[in-house]
């Protein structure tokens, strides 16, 4: 049964891991519905999260039975681009040993959910034999490396895909422990494992403080979110040798704890592309050894650069890269594109992108995802892209079979992007119940009632054809990066949510809180006054982020639903 170290903190588990081994192996032969929780820590870096279903949970613990425990594997697919056998394969895996669910991840991975943990080898061995990996899907690593997937050629012939591929085997952890536990101790040809010699690598013992993101764009579209992540890359599409360089992003929060802050990363300024793994080696090395290692809230890079500055941690890259920074001016970005419906290319062929319920391919009753997804891929052998919002394209589908692309969607019930409503076309959620442990609420599982309600009250404002975008989380942590959302809710408590409202649509700029504990039941008339506004007093092509950004104070009190009211349970007397 997992069960919370009390003894050793995620620092001392590293050290004696012996380098990501742990006592996996043990585990794995005894007969124990979970693993102890050191354990549950080093296999985080296999890719594997330790969990319960949080909807047995405390029927479970009154009847004082062990929790129904199941295993989170993600898959780490840089770029998110992957071929159809390596998807039909993991469909495969899904139906047999997964829930017959899978779930694009808003970092371009998939996820398998309530995995028992005897099917656990099996999983991770034949992932592997598609040559797909799990290996830093999770833990104190670079994780999954994120890219723009555009369908455009121009956009395409920047190599995006291959960066991100090469920044990721750059960044793999430098151990066997991979192979040794899930492959058999074979070293097998593996091009997405990478496992760099420990002489070579940028990772001691103890890996790095905390998680490091690093996400890959162009100058024209922002769909990645690069901004958010430890470090962002913006390649210029009118000169793409030339790459801007952002470090210091990140947005995990506690809601408790007024010192933890998303925060946007600076511009550090303009490299040649020669030069990104000398760059990017030299920050993810600054944060190793900079980084806050005793108290994990405050471990992010973000700390640090806030801490000690754009200044010295730009001089400090600098010198350990041998890479000096050119001036170069902000970003600001083209369009907004979500990379969904139809792109026409050239060679008489087509790219689709479909929109998926925040990522979830699953069989329900009038929406058979799974199925239509396998069935179109079966059918044309595509090459597939995992957009930044968990939504799947699928590219290089002759012309000629477009009919029968849309005749097979409609079969099976799953929706054309044109014909959602804008409002259900931006939205996306994270997990949250019943499987992440850190959730405080719902939000997958949420989301749709939500915008049915709101786009209720849309259509009686007479504005359902008009774009909002909501980004909702469990938790405050914020892996739906709700704080780049122009509406992002953030579960609070059970029953209660904080609003942030005011982003723009380019990711460069984040939100504020509008509203704090608002009962779940109040969320969207809470919301309306301030939509109400936004129609009758908005600007001429205005969007409704950049209207609550510029509205005073005062204003937005106005506007503000009251928080919501707490029971006090009163203690009756004998």
């Amino acid at each position: 049964m997992a069960q919370e170290s009390k003894t050793r903190t995620v620092e001392e588990i590293k050290v004696g891991s012996r380098w990501l081994r742990g006592t996996v192996a043990e585990e794995l032969e005894t007969d124990a519905a979970s693993f102890r929780a050191d354990t549950a820590q080093v296999l985080k870096f296999h890719g594997v999260y330790v969990q319960d279903n949080r909807d047995t949970r405390t029927e479970r613990i009154r009847a004082k039975a062990e929790l129904d425990y199941a295993c989170m594997i993600r898959v780490a697919i840089p770029g998110g681009r992957l071929s159809a056998a390596q998807y039909l394969s993991l469909d495969e895996l899904a139906r047999k040993l997964g829930s017959s669910s899978l779930r694009l991840t808003t970092r371009q991975g998939i996820q398998f959910h309530f995995v028992a943990k005897a099917d656990l080898q099996e999983l991770m061995r034949s992932i592997n034999a598609t040559l797909l990996t799990t290996w830093g899907g999770c833990g104190d690593v670079v994780r999954n490396v994120t890219a723009c997937p555009s369908c455009d050629e121009e956009v395409r012939r920047l190599g995006l895909d291959e960066l991100a591929q090469t920044i990721s085997l750059e960044f793999k952890a430098p151990s066997d422990a991979y192979y040794e536990l899930w492959i058999d101790g074979a070293r097998v040809p593996n091009q997405v494992l990478g496992a760099a010699r420990i002489a070579r690598s940028v990772y001691g013992p103890t890996m790095l403080p905390r998680k490091f993101k690093i996400g890959l764009t162009t100058s024209r579209d922002n769909c990645v979110d690069v901004f958010s992540c430890d470090v962002g890359l913006v390649v210029d599409i009118d000169d793409p040798t030339r790459i801007r360089v952002y470090a210091g992003g990140g947005l995990g929060r506690s809601g408790t704890d007024e010192t933890t802050f998303a925060r946007l990363g600076d511009l550090f300024g303009e490299i040649d592309r020669s030069q990104i793994l000398a760059v990017v080696r030299a920050i993810v090395a600054l944060h190793r050894d900079e980084g806050n290692r005793d108290d994990r809230s405050h471990a992010r890079l973000k700390y640090l650069v806030e801490a000690k500055g754009v200044a010295w941690a730009r001089s400090e890259v600098e010198r350990r890269s041998g890479v000096e920074f050119a001036p170069a001016t902000r970003d600001t970005f083209e369009v907004d594109d979500d990379h969904l419906g139809e792109f026409v290319g050239g060679g008489g062929s087509f790219d689709l992108g479909i929109k998926l319920p925040s990522g979830r391919i699953v069989n329900r009753p009038g929406a058979r995802y799974l199925d239509g997804v396998a069935a179109l891929i079966e059918e044309f052998n595509p090459e597939l892209g995992i957009t930044a919002r968990g939504d799947l394209i699928v590219r290089d589908v002759p012309v000629r079979h477009r009919d029968r692309l849309y005749a097979l969607l409609g079969t099976y019930g799953v929706a054309v992007p044109e014909r959602l409503s804008p409002l259900h076309r931006a939205s996306f959620a994270c997990v949250a119940l019943p499987t992440c442990g850190l959730a405080l609420a719902e939000s997958e599982r949420y989301l749709p009632e939500f915008l049915d309600e709101f786009y209720a009250m849309l259509a009686d404002l007479s504005m359902s054809d008009e774009f909002f975008e909501v980004r909702m989380t469990g938790c405050p942590n914020g892996c739906a990066r709700p704080y780049l959302g122009e509406i992002g809710i953030v579960g609070r408590s059970k029953r209660s949510y904080d609003i942030f409202v005011g982003a723009d649509r380019h990711g460069t700029r984040l939100n504020t809180l509008f509203a704090r504990d608002v009962d779940r039941s109040l969320l969207v008339s809470g919301l309306e006054p301030l939509v109400r506004r936004y129609r009758d007093q908005r600007r001429d092509g205005e969007s409704f982020g950049d209207f609550y950004f510029r509205l005073d104070p005062a204003e937005i009190a106005s506007l503000r639903p009251a928080p919501r009211e707490r029971r006090t349970r009163v203690r009756s007397e004998s």
